[in-house]
């Protein structure tokens, strides 16, 4: 039992952090002008704002499904694979997430309140202002991660849109909310090694 004391998060870690912000500039370079799909964030906030509220949560919805099954399939199971061990069950997750998502928006009965701001605030963060962090962190635009493309801003996002979605009862919204939360503890896990 001792001898497992002395490993660390690191330790586990199959790649280095070079290894990793290469991979995601050449993810970013393959699918460049894919990055474009980053606008699919406001255009979430104005269905949450301006669209009636049936029409608001079944596109968005429907939006974060396809968010969910492009990052799944393009960067979990065609990139990180390549040095991930665990990218194809996450590209596995990621699937399932867009199945619920597009289940959920196929349900009946969308008519409840507005959502909340805080859920605005999120989902703007995570469309407009995570890419910022590339810069920030002392990495170049080419690596710079953005909702719909990558996980941790798709999470994001995603929490901040269900925040958005009152016409969803709670426990469909908790349920939703588990995958992006469990991406995101795996994306601060990450971040923290690779810096």
């Amino acid at each position: 039992m001792s001898e497992w004391a002395g490993y660390g998060l690191s330790d586990f870690l199959m790649f280095s952090p070079q290894t990793y912000w290469r991979l995601v500039a050449r993810y970013n370079a393959a699918w460049w002008p894919g990055q474009v799909l980053a606008a699919a964030g406001p255009a979430i906030l104005w269905l949450l704002l301006c669209t009636p509220r049936a029409w608001a949560t079944r596109g968005t919805l429907l939006l974060l499904a396809l968010a969910w099954a492009w990052v799944g399939w393009a960067f979990h199971w065609q990139r990180y694979s390549e040095v991930f061990l665990a990218a194809p069950w996450l590209a596995t997750a990621c699937a399932g997430q867009a199945a619920l998502l597009v289940v959920a928006a196929a349900r009946p009965g969308h008519d409840g309140g507005r959502g909340s701001g805080p859920g605005a605030s999120l989902l703007l963060a995570a469309a407009l202002l995570y890419p910022l962090l590339a810069p920030v962190t002392g990495h170049p635009w080419q690596e710079a991660e953005v909702f719909a493309f990558m996980p941790d801003p798709t999470a994001i996002a995603t929490l901040g849109a269900l925040l958005g979605l009152a016409g969803l009862p709670w426990w469909c919204r908790a349920g939703l909310a588990v995958l992006p939360l469990a991406s995101l503890s795996l994306g601060i896990a990450t971040r923290s090694l690779v810096g």
